[in-house]
């Protein structure tokens, strides 16, 4: 079904902007369904190239800026979509079209989440004030639960609100970036299936980040454990967005070691439901993993003594 869906995609470009625009105005209601509008985008630019992309972009920036203006009496939907979703995955498809380098891609992802991050701090100003600004949000969100809970059980949710504050700019930028790789893989999943079957698993089990970006992370932990004020929370931050990368590497390296030892596909899915599902923690895990990969090269190893065995 999405192999048909993306044929419909690189149809023409009527078509192309029909999927964004119908999937962008379903994800204001259910936002995974951004995946599928992102992943359009991307799909056209990866495909056809930059200004195709370009233009698919523009007219459905247009057209759901007209149909929230009509029907909310604001266009702010459409901006927040541009700039959020579908310009950074022109973004990205566009230098994976260029450099045919996942990493790289992804990486520029990163750079877009880091920069996000800095800009809340710059806009804000402290760890104090960002804390705060959040704070007050989840507070608001939370707010039915809170009134509805006893004084021991609303004084143990406002402290796990005040924890989560500190953290929730690092955590909004890597679930943003996360969203963005989604739509990115989907958009090259549809392409390879397209054009070059079996291609997109390939670059997939070769994911691999430099160490450059190794020695970042590197130096972010260090800032983030040193008692260095704002610093260090800029740092924290930062740091996990990196994790959400050195996430997709880890899961680069399981989905490499099964294939290459002809592995049955089900303990992936048990990977996948543990981690994701009931012992979340271990995406730490699997990030550290994908680090140290940058230094040690498990899938390297693995294929010399693959062939040293044979």
């Amino acid at each position: 079904m999405l192999k048909t869906l993306a044929a419909f995609i690189l149809r023409g470009q009527s078509q192309a902007v029909l999927v964004t625009v119908l999937f962008a105005v379903l994800a204001l209601m259910l936002p995974p369904f951004s995946i599928l509008s992102g992943a359009a985008v991307a799909l056209v630019t990866l495909r056809l190239g930059a200004q195709p992309g370009g233009v698919v972009m523009a007219i459905s920036t247009l057209l759901v800026g007209l149909l929230s203006y009509f029907t909310l009496g604001n266009p702010a939907p459409a901006l927040m979509l541009l700039t959020a979703l579908w310009l950074p995955n022109w973004l990205l498809a566009w230098v994976l079209r260029s450099t045919r380098s996942l990493a790289l891609s992804l990486a520029t992802g990163g750079a877009l989440g880091l920069l996000g991050v800095l800009a809340v701090y710059l806009a804000l100003g402290d760890a104090n004030a960002v804390s705060q600004w959040w704070q007050a949000i989840l507070q608001q969100v939370f707010a039915p639960v809170l009134q509805a809970a006893d004084d021991p059980q609303r004084a143990l949710l406002s402290e796990g609100i005040a924890r989560a504050a500190q953290i929730m700019t690092g955590l909004m930028a890597a679930g943003m970036v996360l969203n963005l790789m989604a739509c990115l893989f989907l958009a090259r999943g549809w392409q390879a299936a397209l054009f070059n079957p079996g291609g997109f698993r390939d670059e997939f089990h070769g994911l691999r980040f430099g160490r450059g970006m190794g020695l970042l992370t590197l130096l972010l932990l260090a800032m983030a454990v040193l008692p260095m004020g704002t610093a260090s929370s800029l740092a924290l931050d930062s740091l996990l967005v990196l994790s959400g990368l050195y996430l997709l590497q880890g899961l680069a390296i399981a989905h490499a070691v099964v294939a290459r030892r002809g592995l049955n596909k089900g303990w992936l899915v048990g990977l996948y439901i543990v981690v994701f599902v009931f012992l979340p923690q271990l995406m730490l895990v699997v990030a550290a993993a994908g680090w140290v990969d940058t230094w040690v090269d498990f899938r390297r190893r693995l294929a010399v003594q693959g062939d040293g065995s044979g």
